[in-house]
């Protein structure tokens, strides 16, 4: 199956990207578009199911950048960089013949400007720099663009914003947007097709553990350093009584399986805690870890998960614990479906916690733990009012029904 990239972007971008991607073969591209850049943080809540995100530019990167910290899918953006400026400026320069001088251009950082001035060694008058700023009204920049072309010091405008970009060409005046290099579009679009296809292995799931001490001894060290060297892990202390430890899931699940930690703190003098967060970044397997310590007990290994469940060994019976917060559209889902909220939200937690975005009955039997009719009775409530698909079929033996596959059709992220 192709790698299915979520990207936001502006209508313009879209008609270019979708010519690029041409170029690089298994991935599929699924638009959000906004008509301005702060539009981000709510399309955000709409993305569907994917395997990675694509952020159009720098702006907005910066508008999404409060959600992403605990974004469950890679992610990446559009930079805004000196190749870009470069391009620019040469289109410019080459397609119009307007000197550097009667430029007027907005960037997300004026240096980027004067690094590319100093590197061809232009020794003539700078262009008239807007530098964009969030707080700022997008407005402001559009005006100073418009005053300098109506006082006749630009001739002509570069801007990094669509929105501009639309009415300025609309008042007569002539501009272009801000031109990425195909080449600075590609390796992005083959970065993000990478980071997806990186995290879709288990073995490098990123885990962090931590190690609470009862007291301070001396074997504690000798415990520190058997548990490290058991999962091949490096560690820092945060405290005399508290260490971090950074490994992988593919060394953890191991260590696990052999009960090799079990061992290790059975066997030591000293009392401690020992936990573990699983996540798609450290800083979400960082929380889970320190979150699962408030449920663990001395001597014992405690795991959460991703879908926020934790998971304790040397008895390896799930918890039922929840502490996830609801989805915004789950009562709206609710009350469409005529499904239970509680079930909507095992149905989320599902797919974010699966590297594919297919699933058969099947798989969500297994997983919500109830029959196979109760499963196909939910899915034909999501398929009915649209939030889930059927994309295609499975045939497990020669003979018998093939099974439908799934994917659901609504957004799982926010």
């Amino acid at each position: 199956m192709p790698i299915k990239i979520a990207v936001i972007c502006s209508s313009a971008f879209r008609e270019r990207l979708e010519s690029i991607a041409q170029e690089i073969s298994n991935i599929q591209l699924e638009f959000y578009i906004y008509q301005a850049p702060n539009e981000t943080p709510n399309l955000m809540k709409q993305v569907k199911p994917c395997d990675a995100l694509l952020l159009s530019g720098t702006l907005p990167y910066l508008y999404a950048k409060p959600l992403l910290h605990d974004w469950p899918i890679p992610w990446t953006y559009l930079k805004q960089d000196e190749a870009a400026i470069s391009t620019s400026l040469l289109s410019v320069l080459s397609n119009y013949r307007v000197p550097i001088s009667e430029i007027s251009i907005d960037v997300m950082n004026a240096k980027d400007v004067r690094h590319v001035l100093n590197d061809i060694h232009y020794s003539g008058e700078p262009p008239f720099i807007q530098e964009i700023e969030l707080e700022s009204s997008f407005e402001q920049i559009k005006e100073a663009h418009q005053q300098l072309w109506h006082k006749g010091k630009a001739k002509f405008i570069i801007t990094s914003i669509h929105q501009i970009y639309d009415d300025l060409v609309s008042a007569g005046i002539p501009a272009i947007r801000m031109q990425d290099p195909n080449s600075t579009i590609i390796q992005h679009l083959k970065q993000t097709k990478s980071l997806s296809k990186m995290l879709k292995s288990e073995s490098a799931k990123a885990v962090v553990g931590i190690i609470a001490f009862k007291e301070q001894e001396k074997e504690n060290q000798l415990l520190l350093q058997q548990i490290t060297s058991t999962i091949h892990a490096t560690y820092q202390k945060i405290d005399d009584y508290h260490f971090e430890v950074f490994t992988t899931y593919g060394h953890l699940y191991n260590a696990l399986q052999y009960s090799l930690l079990e061992q290790a703190l059975h066997s030591s003098s000293t009392t401690a805690k020992l936990t573990f967060g699983y996540g798609t970044s450290i800083r979400e397997a960082k929380q889970n870890a320190r979150q699962a310590l408030q449920f663990a007990e001395h001597n014992t290994i405690l795991i959460m998960n991703e879908e926020k469940e934790l998971i304790q060994y040397p008895h390896p019976e799930m918890i039922k614990l929840s502490l996830k917060t609801k989805d915004p559209y789950v009562l709206q889902m609710a009350k469409e479906t005529k499904l239970s909220p509680q079930n909507i939200s095992k149905i989320m937690a599902f797919s974010t916690s699966r590297k594919s975005l297919q699933f058969t009955a099947q798989d969500l039997t297994d997983y919500l733990q109830v029959t196979r009719r109760t499963t196909e009775r939910i899915l034909k409530k999501l398929v009915d009012h649209g939030y889930a698909v059927v994309v295609g079929e499975e045939m497990l033996y020669q003979q018998g029904r093939p099974r439908a596959v799934y994917e659901l059709n609504f957004s799982t992220y926010s």
